[in-house]
């Protein structure tokens, strides 16, 4: 079968199924957060987690997002960059040196040498 975001029957059905399920749980949740214990155990729902975890597992769960977002994914990030002197920050594998063009024309395209670079942007004009 073809992989592609078009729904289709299997998909619907799935989906569905996770929309009602995930409303279901999060009344479940709310329900448990907010109705006192006592009118649980009074008709008959007497085996619940502490209230501590209706706060404390959100919490828990931002904090985590907050560290991978804002600490753990720009580390890797910058684990994975090259060092600022390394040949990788100006040449790679996609590079297109410069080649021989005819005379009138179309110049093809071609990364511009970091020489050429440096000497129109830092070197001073010749008067």
């Amino acid at each position: 079968m073809e992989h592609t975001p078009a729904p289709y029957a299997p998909r619907s059905v799935y989906g569905y199924g996770l929309y009602i399920g995930s409303n279901m749980l999060f009344f479940l949740y709310l329900i448990w957060a907010f109705i006192p214990d006592h009118i649980l155990h009074s008709i008959g729902l007497t085996y619940w987690p502490s209230k501590y975890w209706a706060i404390g597992i959100p919490i828990w769960a931002l904090t985590a997002l907050a560290t991978f977002a804002f600490i753990i994914y720009p580390a890797i990030n910058l684990s994975m960059t090259p060092d600022i002197d390394d040949i990788k920050t100006i040449m790679d594998k996609h590079s297109r040196p410069k080649k021989e063009t005819v005379p009138g024309g179309v110049p093809p395209v071609f990364d511009i040498p970091i020489t050429e670079v440096c000497r129109k942007l830092y070197l001073p004009k010749k008067k």
